[in-house]
């Protein structure tokens, strides 16, 4: 075991570490009080090397900055030196496969201020998390838990199993069979398709970094209220009859417009007065309708703009965007603590519109905890995880349930719905590790949130066949974005095949695919709220994928189809 500090330059000097062993389970556990002083950083190798050049297995790796996707990297794949980190794990976790054991290890203290160093060559495989502690008392114990795997959980399927226990020992995950039965929305969601609008925009990026109200570019017009109204007729007139409508860009100047600012409803669209018709209308015909807001940013055109709500770096200096403009202009990001602060007032005045549903605050779900250090309202990365989760519980007091972009782990059990969970697929992630992207995330969080699995996925029937098959292998719910293309460096995320309504036939066309969405999620609703508990290639490019009620899905790409079987339920891998 290798537990030490590092000085900033670059000299080391060991740490006390407890042990803790207890069957298949060891913690390693550093306590807040030790002697940090002069130390920037402290490593936390209990395993040294955990597999030789050559060996057959793998390394589980997480969603982090630098891999944009949940992936297996084998060990046999990567015969060069190498040595990297991984920034801002999504999961606070990584896994090892070898010929010497299985394990997972979960760093249950401190677990959003490390990066995971990993190292191959001549002496074989290390990795193990580093934490950052910049010289201070960390405000809890740094704490890496190991858990040895064997049979039939010596695998990926079985880590994300073993991290599930882990998680429903921690009492916060309650299941969606569960959760259904006591809120209306989340049970009409999980059957039901999502179909984000975005109504309008300024450009993007800005071509005005400095914006305001005599400077501001023209706000685009895509989709106003009333046309919102021809798609709920479309939807019902080809036989959509569960939708969740999410509204983007109904807010003063459109999408990212003047946020933290909502109102006045942009006139343009309709005004407040065509926003409560749209509305009231789409109850009335049986659809869930919602919208978008942002608690995490503000621009300087903003009514509520406040220099001393933006969130300060270590540095004490302000966090704002230096290499893009956003449709409001220059960004600023709001401290965790301001962030509540407006949403208690700003979020009750969208509510009382009448919007019911899965409400969207944007990007809390794929953003790391953010610190502040401004001396008025400090708040570290754990007092910045419970800001975010208290958004979502007041979301959910107001509108009946909360969604977001991705699902960070420190958040996913408190979202019911996230609208992708990766950005990109697999060996498109841009971490040269990554040789087999899998739905690690699905195998824990599936029976408990709702998901699209990736950027790409939004619109998939809209898209390929082998685009929709990924959706049905990760236990994807169907979703759909009305221009979701609408970057004007082209620079679109969620792929170029979009939603659009220009015209009467488009509208046709977009309904009719969405149609082809809804009714292939109806034949997998047996699933939608079951457990995914095991994922495995059966044959090159054929995976079989194993719910908790007894349901196999077969997706072969080879022939670009899928299968539904049935097994009996003594040959489901149980949960851990």
């Amino acid at each position: 075991m290798k537990v030490r500090g590092i000085r900033k330059d670059g000299t080391y000097r060991e740490i006390a570490a407890a042990v803790e062993k207890e069957a298949d389970h060891i913690c390693v556990t550093v306590s807040a009080d030790a002697d940090f002083g002069g130390l920037e950083r402290v490593e936390v190798d209990y395993c040294g090397i955990v597999a030789a050049q050559g060996d057959d297995g793998y390394m589980v790796l997480p969603r982090a900055a630098g891999c944009d996707d949940y992936c297996l990297s084998f060990f046999s794949r990567h015969p060069d030196a190498f040595e990297t980190e991984l920034a801002g794990s999504s999961m606070p976790l990584f896994g090892v496969k070898s010929e010497k054991y299985t394990f997972l290890a979960v760093i249950s203290g401190m677990p959003y201020d490390y990066t995971l160093k990993i190292s191959g060559g001549a002496k074989g495989f290390c990795i193990y998390p580093v934490f950052d502690i910049y010289g201070q008392r960390p405000y809890e114990n740094i704490r890496v838990e190991y858990f040895l795997l064997s049979g039939e959980n010596a695998n990926y399927s079985g880590m994300a199993r073993r991290y599930r226990a882990f998680k429903e020992a921690q009492g916060e995950l309650t299941p969606l069979s569960e959760r259904i039965t006591r809120y209306e929305t989340l049970a009409y969601a999980a059957d039901s398709v999502l179909i984000r609008v975005r109504c309008g925009w300024k450009p993007a990026p800005s071509p005005v970094l400095h914006q305001t109200p005599e400077n501001e570019p023209e706000m685009r017009v895509a989709c106003d209220f009333a046309r919102v109204e021809d798609i709920l007729d479309e939807l019902k007139a080809q036989g959509v009859d569960k939708a969740e409508i999410c509204l983007v860009g109904w807010n003063i100047r459109g999408h990212d417009g003047r946020w933290p600012q909502a109102f006045p409803v942009e006139e343009k669209l309709g005004g407040e007065k065509g926003l409560r018709r749209l509305i009231g209308k789409a109850q009335s015909m049986g659809y869930q309708i919602t919208c978008h807001t942002n608690s995490t940013e503000q621009y300087e055109i903003s009514s509520l703009y406040d220099p001393q709500n933006t969130r300060l770096d270590r540095e004490k200096k302000p966090v704002v965007g230096q290499d893009l403009a956003w449709s409001g202009g220059q960004v600023s990001q709001l401290c965790p603590r301001a962030a509540c602060r407006l949403a208690e007032d700003i979020l009750p005045k969208v509510a009382e519109l009448g919007f019911h549903g899965t409400h969207y605050i944007d990007v809390i779900g794929v953003v790391p905890p953010r610190p502040c250090y401004h001396e008025a309202h400090p708040v570290h990365t754990g007092g910045a995880a419970t800001c975010m989760k208290y958004l979502c519980d007041l979301s959910r007091r107001l509108f009946g349930g909360i969604s977001s972009e991705g699902a960070y782990d420190f958040i996913a059990p408190y979202l019911d719905y996230g609208l992708y969970i990766s950005f990109s697929f697999g060996q498109d992630s841009g971490c040269g590790l990554c040789d087999k992207p899998v739905p690690f995330w699905q195998l824990v969080y599936h029976g408990y949130v709702l998901s699209n699995p990736y950027s790409r996925t939004v619109n998939a029937t809209l898209k390929d066949k082998k685009t929709v098959l990924k959706m049905i292998e990760y236990g994807g719910r169907p979703s759909y974005y009305f221009y979701s293309a609408f970057m004007e460096d082209e620079n679109n995320w969620m792929g170029k095949d979009d939603a659009v309504c220009d015209t009467d036939s488009q509208l046709r066309e977009t309904v009719s695919k969405i149609r082809d969405g809804a009714a292939l999620y109806g034949r997998l609703s047996a699933v939608h709220t079951a457990f995914m508990e095991n994922h495995e290639e059966v044959a090159e490019n054929v995976y079989e994928v194993t719910y908790s009620d007894g349901t196999v899905i077969r997706v072969d790409y080879n022939l670009e189809e899928y299968k539904v079987l049935k097994k009996p339920a003594n040959k489901i891998v149980c949960r851990s």
